[in-house]
């Protein structure tokens, strides 16, 4: 994921870094959710 930081970094600027991050932390989120749910109904 860094690689693909630093991509963005140099299109835009480091002022995404932020909204790069919080994507991230929302897909971990949705991500344990399903699992959760996946893992709870067996």
């Amino acid at each position: 994921m860094p690689p693909v930081f630093g991509l963005i970094a140099n299109q835009g600027s480091l002022k995404l870094m932020p909204v790069y991050l919080a994507f991230f932390f929302i897909l971990l989120l949705v991500m344990m959710s399903k699992t959760g749910k996946l893992c709870h109904n067996k």
